[in-house]
């Protein structure tokens, strides 16, 4: 039986226009009545994630940040912070780098120079609370992730040109083609998963999730069901239990209704 069912957003659940089918809301229903716990596992911002699903946000579950920030609802359960002196080591590696722009994300919001306010409608996409400042020292937070943002939306190339600057307990990871994350090592989504399997005992065999990138790759190994959409990239294809329909076409709605109308079996 399926007791928990975690999705990745971008490229996964919402189509190429950023939105989810209304349908969904019926689905979580049935999902609630069948006992069935329902995760968002994303790179966003927890505040944006919770904000997108009002009024279902406080019987759900957020993997936020990449596994950087676990909730319930409202309720913070985890978060994974990054020492002071890395936040600082990639300041200094990137932030000089004409090419990228640097979100820094913390517990109470995110951060950019306000030299990049011209790309304000890409953050809004992705993070509600956020501000513009003059200088990442004047942030007070503790941060959880730095997001990197390739104007040449090829975000591989930067990858290779970074993922050796850095000590071994950062990870560095592609999140579509415009984002390279960077975080603890052991901060990602399958962490969040198996921390969620944790706390409210629920097995392996017991798990669904749904991915594209990347960034779902830990997520998808950490269940049995590890579903990959058919527009994913290759290496998440190659791990994944099934390959599904594109997100376009709603294939992480369409197999859940499967589920549902098999009682809860896959």
């Amino acid at each position: 039986m399926i007791k928990l069912i975690a999705t990745d957003m971008d490229g996964t659940f919402l189509n190429s226009d950023k939105q989810f089918d209304k349908e969904f809301i019926d689905i979580f229903y049935e999902m609630k009545k069948q006992n069935i716990k329902f995760a968002i596992a994303s790179g966003n911002q927890y505040y944006r994630l919770y904000q997108k699903f009002i009024p279902l946000s406080e019987q759900m579950y957020f993997v936020a940040e990449n596994g950087g920030y676990i909730a319930a609802g409202a309720k913070e359960l985890y978060s994974n912070i990054i020492k002071p002196e890395h936040v600082k080591l990639i300041r200094n590696v990137l932030q000089d780098n004409q090419r990228v722009v640097l979100v820094v994300c913390g517990k109470k919001g995110a951060y950019v120079l306000k030299e990049h306010f011209s790309l304000r409608n890409e953050v809004k996409k992705y993070y509600c609370n956020y501000s513009f400042v003059n200088s990442f020292d004047e942030v007070d937070d503790d941060i959880i992730k730095i997001a990197v943002y390739d104007y040449k939306q090829k975000a591989y190339e930067i990858f290779e040109e970074i993922k050796d600057q850095f000590p071994s307990e950062l990870r560095i990871v592609t999140s579509g083609n415009e984002w390279v994350d960077i975080q603890n090592k052991d901060a990602h989504k399958g962490i969040g998963i198996q921390f969620l399997q944790m706390i409210y005992d629920i097995n392996k065999d017991e798990c669904m999730a749904f991915g594209d990138q990347m960034n779902d790759y830990e997520m998808l190994q950490q269940v049995k069901y590890g579903c990959a959409m058919a527009n994913a990239v290759e290496p998440i294809k190659n791990i994944a239990y099934e390959v599904i329909q594109s997100n376009d076409e709603q294939g992480v709605l369409q197999k859940i209704k499967d589920v549902l109308k098999n009682n809860g079996k896959y």
